[in-house]
């Protein structure tokens, strides 16, 4: 016979949520909101549909668990050396110019703009890749804006949430390849898995909207990326 919680149970789970939310900013609602994520996509979006941006107080608010995932994937960045790969790609002709403007040396200035394109990079990239899905998702469920673009952040937290555990893999050079592979076949299975009935009904009509919808990101992700590398530029030109 299993026993019932007790109070000094109940404190001491409390207090464990407590301790998290403190060392990491993830509360019992962020976690649950995860877990859900993973094991019953379709539960969480149907509960945001349903009672609003908090699933009636079971889940954390989409756009915001997705802002916070999204702190933990620049980190990741940061660790896997930023964007200077990108930079030192780019042709003397698009940089001449500008290093010569900051008086910088060519390593210093190409330093500083990593760190500001590392800075901004997921969050401006995040918001294109968000911008990209929401009209067509919006067409294929036929729903209100509002709750257009709340499904929208549901589905990228349902997209990020298996990613988080890659760590930089996605990032390290090496390991593009593979790394990319799974966080684009993560989208496909979140849409799968979250969609059916909503945005997609035939399985071959939904892995054909999956690939669409990554191939509409991607080129989202290439537009976010001309904000990106100029914000790196103008910020190691005139920055300290």
């Amino acid at each position: 016979m299993t026993s019932m919680p007790t109070g000094t149970d109940t404190e001491q789970q409390a207090r464990l949520a407590d301790l998290a939310e403190e060392a990491t900013g993830f509360g019992g609602t962020e976690f649950a909101t995860a877990r859900d994520l993973l094991v019953r996509p379709r539960a969480v979006l149907d509960a945001y549909l349903a009672y609003g941006p908090t699933g009636g107080r079971r889940y954390a608010r989409p756009m915001g668990f997705y802002v916070a995932l999204c702190g933990i994937l620049m980190f990741y960045m940061f660790l896997a050396g930023g964007l200077k790969g990108l930079i030192e790609q780019q042709p003397p002709a698009v940089l001449d110019d500008w290093i010569a403007r900051s008086g910088k040396s060519r390593e210093a200035f190409i330093g500083d703009a990593d760190g500001w394109m590392s800075l901004v990079a997921v969050p401006i990239l995040s918001l294109f890749y968000a911008a990209a899905a929401a009209p067509l998702l919006k067409w294929w469920s036929g729903l209100d804006w509002r709750r257009s673009i709340r499904a929208t952040f549901a589905l990228m937290c349902a997209w990020t949430v298996p990613i988080v555990p890659l760590g930089p893999l996605p990032m390290i050079k090496g390991f593009e390849i593979v790394g990319n592979l799974l966080m684009w076949g993560a989208l496909v299975a979140a849409f799968l898995r979250m969609g059916r009935g909503l945005w997609w009904h035939g399985w071959a009509g939904g892995l054909a909207k999956a690939l669409l919808l990554c191939l509409a990101m991607i080129v989202g992700a290439m537009i976010g990326m001309i904000p990106v590398f100029r914000i790196g530029l103008l910020g190691a030109t005139f920055g300290n």
